[in-house]
């Protein structure tokens, strides 16, 4: 085995590495004693003083456990007993895993958990999908207790309260823990997000280039989601550069409908949206009034109901009032059959890339434990150009 050296780390981060790495090579197994500080100090090139050091920490994280003034062991799972579990990374969503991979390429946030398990598999890491709606109390207690290497978190759509549970109690366990995009950060959890702003930013100078003017991105100032004014921040940034005063937010503003719910994409619920949507907008395209030349929407699949809500506006789509779409998922839009407009431009967050720097995350966690700390890690966006 190469073993880490000073010139890379520090001498008490290079016993930790290398422990932990006779660890995962199962050159130590669970239950195994840990060899003497001398033994230990000649093998990895540092003081007795350094291995006792970094075998402490180590101690204090659970690594290992101290026997004695000296002895310090590896501790055996709790619960299952596999001395796979340093080797295994566990993945914590609410999708189906087959349905994951089906949608890897796609602007589903399933793409997210596809990524994450091919980049797991091309680290050589094991992994085990589990479905946190299905966890209960006891079972997350063990989660914790059997230790795994550690876990990647794939925050629901609508995240729940026994997923915010999960996330904290599993960060709580002191397993490195990464998660995706999510309305409220954790603490002492790496996230990984999409560069929202950036995103809107790159929409917004398309639509600009293009000659709009009175552009509106098209959200709910009132809402907690954090992407809201991440959002408007990258759309602000693109006005203000081109020298026009960006639009605010409106105050209330139709927010979609819940497309997971059974009659999402009847033709009935179609109607109802797109009167509701059409006395929000009423504000902005009264007679006479000046009106937003463009709209920047939550997402795709609200753009044919705010199209078709403009059309009983007196508005044409694509002709009076060009609408921007955002997540890629237009090719996925149930409303199609209804309402033929099709935003010319989109945003793919890049949601498999987001995986994969996930698992990429974990691992430098993993390795590097000394020098780690919690950050948000944004991930560049893609602008896709439709027509």
């Amino acid at each position: 085995m190469n073993y880490t050296n000073t010139a890379i780390c520090s001498p008490r981060e290079q016993v930790i590495r290398n422990v932990m790495a006779l660890i995962r090579e199962r050159e130590l197994p669970p239950d195994a004693e840990v060899p003497a500080e001398n033994l230990l100090a000649e093998r990895f090139g540092v003081s007795r003083g350094t291995v006792r050091s970094g075998l402490a920490v180590l101690a204090e994280r659970g690594v290992l456990e101290k026997r004695g003034r000296r002895m310090h062991v590896v501790p055996k799972p709790k619960g299952s007993g596999s001395s796979l579990m340093n080797r295994t990374i566990i993945l914590l969503g609410p999708s189906d895993k087959d349905d994951a991979i089906r949608k890897r390429n796609s602007g589903f946030m399933d793409a997210i958990q596809a990524g994450a398990l091919e980049e797991v598999m091309a680290r050589n890491m094991h992994s085990l999908w589990l479905n946190a709606s299905q966890l209960h109390g006891g079972e997350l207690e063990e989660l914790a207790q059997i230790r795994p290497g550690g876990a990647l978190l794939f925050t629901p759509a609508h995240p729940t309260p026994a997923f915010d549970a999960a996330a904290r109690r599993l960060a709580a366990s002191g397993i490195p823990v990464v998660s995706s995009v999510h309305s409220t950060l954790y603490e002492k959890i790496d996230h990984v997000l999409p560069d929202h702003a950036e995103g809107t930013r790159q929409l917004t100078d398309e639509l600009l280039r293009r000659g709009c003017k009175r552009i509106l991105c098209y959200l709910a100032r009132g809402r907690a989601e954090y992407w809201v004014a991440a959002r408007y921040r990258g759309y602000s940034a693109a006005m203000q550069a081109a020298g026009l005063t960006p639009e605010p937010l409106p105050e209330n503003c139709y927010w979609g409908c819940n497309y997971d719910a059974e009659d999402a994409w009847q033709e009935s619920r179609f109607h109802e949206e797109v009167r509701l949507a059409a006395g929000y907008l009423l504000d902005y395209f009264r007679p006479g009034a000046p009106a937003p030349d463009a709209l920047l929407a939550k997402t795709d699949w609200d753009v044919p109901i705010l199209a078709a809500a403009l059309r009983l506006l007196g508005r044409t789509p694509g002709k009076d009032v060009v609408i921007a779409g955002y997540d890629n998922k237009i090719a996925f839009n149930g409303w199609s059959r209804l309402e033929n407009y099709t935003p010319p431009l989109t945003v793919d967050k890049r949601n498999n890339e987001i995986g994969r720097r996930m698992t990429a995350r974990l691992l430098t966690h993993i390795d590097s434990p000394e020098t780690w700390k919690p950050e948000n890690i944004l991930v560049t966006p893609e602008l896709i150009t439709i027509s």
